[in-house]
């Protein structure tokens, strides 16, 4: 019995699917969306509240410390100033999808609307491999499209326009309109609006499509508009970012661009991080790394199997291998072109969107396998990929447990009611949370910063401010009795706000101290 038109499968199997197929959907009560306001994802939501309040005409930061520092020194979260503006690194575009969703739904639309683009992203694969299991089963439990598509939306966001668009084109035949090829390709352009790196993707498309199937008239044209569309939606966007920030990659290359085009012997601690794992993440193939065997596979595969160079009559290839090549061969320029982007996140944010196309290629390395190894191939592949099941459990338990912390530090903030919020680390604005907007906070990371800043606003217009350092600066000086005594950046805050102000409060947690000073009346 087939499966949705697709090829025949057992009961369990279908129902395996079913389950795999909705798994989004469950996400939103396993990493609740009001738990996740903290680094990144704060910064996102600070972005889109800020478009709505401007009423969508501005992505200019409306920080409610913005009188306190005009120039953006202290930003409690990453920004650029940009002429007279203070601009978010993060795309504008997922600050117009956020600024949408906030006023009617809060955080838990933008998450819960992200999870159904999942799903649709799942349907597209789903519907271009034959509603195969083991195809899905790869990419839901073995690596983190899930997981990373739902907790990043800008990346949720990105990969559903690429599949989109690719999809569109996937199942379109020759005698299908200039239309339907040009939207797929101007779709596929439009993930960059959310992640800039995604334009490769399309890129390379382009390139092995026209290596493979140019002698072919009809893949020709089909080739031919393809990359109209896609130019046209590059160009506007490139032409619109360099209008709003003089850069056509927009103000998060600004932040990126040193390490971008360091030599690649000078970038091995990055590629370490990006790929396998270092102190603070676990990297691509960290996650998967049944995924290292099929990146060897497919050297293998793209010179002696599907060699587009070697003159052979014969050689056939579908635009769905095509999609896989093209995939696997865009996250290699991606890794030799990696930037340092911050050390927390697993590694495979910034490679998300090849993650189809490995689990493409691994199907196509199980059906070369000769058939006297092939079930010994299959056991040591799929016992190495139980591993990365582990992984996907145990990432989205630290994820959750970390989301819970976040509504343990707004309570403190909702019980200390201070009006100044002071953070050693930007990380550590999570304290605010979905509060952000109701009280002034500003980033104080060294003594020197502390004493600039009171300096340019005087202490005794606060009533009671919150303090919160990160432990990680006194860690060899702390005295676990009294993590007061010999703390440099403590003894800075007093001096520099003077006797008036005394600590009325403390909290001494694993990773933070936090404290209150308030002013005697």
């Amino acid at each position: 019995m087939s499966f949705l038109g697709g090829k025949s499968y057992s009961k369990w199997a279908k129902l395996i699917f079913c389950l795999l197929f909705l798994l989004p959907l469950l996400y939103p009560f396993l990493l609740k969306p009001g738990e996740q306001l903290y680094s990144d994802h704060l910064g996102k939501f600070i972005l889109g509240e800020s478009v709505r309040r401007n009423g969508f005409l501005s992505g200019d930061l409306m920080l409610p410390s913005r009188s306190l520092d005009q120039e953006g020194n202290y930003c409690p979260t990453e920004c650029i100033r940009i002429g007279e503006e203070l601009i978010s690194p993060f795309p504008v575009a997922l600050g117009y999808v956020y600024a949408l969703f906030l006023p009617w739904s809060g955080i838990v639309g933008v998450y819960v609307a992200t999870s159904i683009l999942i799903l649709l992203s799942f349907l597209f694969l789903s519907l271009l491999w034959d509603w195969d299991p083991i195809y899905l089963g790869v990419l839901v439990l073995t690596s983190p499209f899930l997981i990373n598509g739902y907790f990043f939306p800008d990346v949720g966001i990105a990969s559903f326009l690429f599949l989109a668009g690719s999809f569109l084109f996937l199942r379109s035949d020759p005698s299908s309109s200039w239309l339907r090829f040009i939207s797929s390709g101007f779709i596929c352009a439009s993930s960059a609006w959310f992640r800039i790196e995604s334009i490769v993707f399309p890129l390379s498309f382009i390139f092995f499509l026209n290596i493979y199937k140019f002698s072919n008239v009809e893949e020709r044209r089909k080739s031919f508009g393809y990359s109209i569309g896609f130019l046209l939606g590059i160009g506007l966007l490139l032409w619109i970012q360099y209008i709003l920030y003089g850069h056509p990659l927009g103000p998060r290359f600004s932040f990126n661009q040193p390490t971008m085009f360091l030599y690649p012997w000078k970038k091995w601690e990055i590629y370490m991080g990006l790929l396998i794992a270092n102190p603070n993440r676990i990297g691509f193939f960290g996650y998967t790394p049944g995924f290292l065997i099929v990146l060897f596979f497919f050297v293998y595969y793209i010179f002696f199997k599907k060699n587009p160079f070697k003159r052979d009559s014969t050689l056939e290839i579908s635009n769905r291998d095509l999609f896989v090549i093209s995939g696997i061969a865009a996250f290699i320029a991606l890794v030799i072109s990696a930037p340092n982007d911050g050390i927390i996140d697993f590694g495979s944010r910034y490679l998300h969107l090849s993650l189809p196309a490995f689990a493409g290629m691994f199907l196509i390395l199980i059906e070369s396998v000769g058939e006297k190894f092939r079930k010994i191939s299959k056991i040591i592949l799929f016992t190495i990929l139980f591993y990365s099941v582990y992984i996907s459990f145990s990432y989205t338990q630290i994820l959750a447990k970390y989301g819970r912390k976040t509504t343990k530090l707004n309570a403190i903030y909702l019980e200390q009611k201070p009006d100044l919020v002071v953070v050693q680390i930007r990380t550590y604005s999570q304290i605010l949370g979905k509060y952000f907007f109701q009280t002034p906070s500003v980033w104080l990371m060294r003594e020197g910063n502390i004493k600039k800043f009171f300096s340019k606003n005087a202490p005794g217009q606060f009533r009671k401010i919150l303090f919160v350092q990160t432990k990680a600066s006194i860690i060899e000086s702390l005295n676990d009795s009294d993590p007061f005594l010999k703390n440099k950046y403590y003894q800075s805050i007093t001096q520099t706000l003077g006797p008036d102000f005394k600590k009325v409060w403390s909290e001494n947690k694993e990773d933070v101290l936090i404290f209150s000073m308030e002013r005697e009346k």
